[in-house]
């Protein structure tokens, strides 16, 4: 982030004077010979600025990095944070094809849209869509196990997600947002049906190897392609309407 800082300069006593008349947060750069520069990041009208700069600053959440103390974890309040419960059932946030997604999900999902994540396992994808604002979530999976992963977690994180056993023919109704983290396999036998439960855009992972991506973009007629992303030798495909 880019802010203007004003540099201003005026006697001790006066400074002082400043402070008691008006007080409000500054920054002391120099006390020298009786004079104290400092400086604001919003101009004062009752004083003139010997220079003014330009000067960029890094985003606060930044400076805190996750910190695990014991069994305390501090994180910054900017970061969308996961409750997962090491279950049976896959998608811990371990696996690069997870991960892949998650990333993606954080680029391309926009704020108020529906979402359906095809596949669920623990959820954790279905979770990252609600902290990501999502209007609505539905989370589907054909493991009774996985389910029941999913739904403990969205109670973890105090989330309001729909987890329900069942094939992506079972769901009537569309989303805007689809994410799909399957087997290709499970791609050849059931896109047809996975198709048409979103509107907008689509994230399709769990695809390894470029013979593997060869293959699924056989699967994607009538999609058009708007970017593929690799991690540790696993892809997942952005697609739209």
């Amino acid at each position: 982030m880019i802010y203007t800082r004003y540099i201003y300069s005026l006697e001790e006593e006066e400074f002082y004077q400043f402070l008691a008349d008006q007080p409000q947060g500054v920054e002391v750069l120099r006390r020298q010979d009786h004079t104290v520069e400092f400086a604001t990041y919003t101009e004062l009208k009752e004083l003139k600025p010997i220079r003014v700069e330009k000067i960029k600053v890094k985003p606060p959440e930044s400076f805190l990095k996750p910190i695990k103390i014991g069994s305390f974890l501090i994180v910054s309040p900017a970061m969308k944070t996961l409750t997962i419960n090491p279950g049976m059932a896959f998608g811990t946030g371990l696996h690069p094809s997870t991960q892949v997604s998650l990333l993606l999900i954080e680029e391309f999902f926009k704020r108020g849209w529906s979402a359906i994540d095809v596949g669920c396992g623990s959820g954790i994808l279905a979770l990252a869509l609600k902290k990501s604002s999502a209007r609505k979530v539905l989370a589907i999976d054909i493991d009774e196990k996985a389910v029941e992963e999913c739904e403990k977690n969205a109670s973890f994180n105090r989330l309001k997600i729909t987890c329900l056993r069942a094939k992506p023919e079972d769901i009537k109704e569309g989303f805007d947002f689809l994410v799909a983290n399957l087997e290709l396999s499970i791609f050849k036998r059931e896109m047809d049906h996975i198709k048409p439960l979103f509107k907008k855009l689509a994230v399709f992972s769990g695809i390894y190897g470029k013979e593997e991506l060869e293959e699924f973009f056989g699967l994607l007629t009538d999609l058009r392609i708007v970017k593929i992303k690799r991690r540790k030798g696993w892809y997942a495909v952005v697609v739209k309407r």
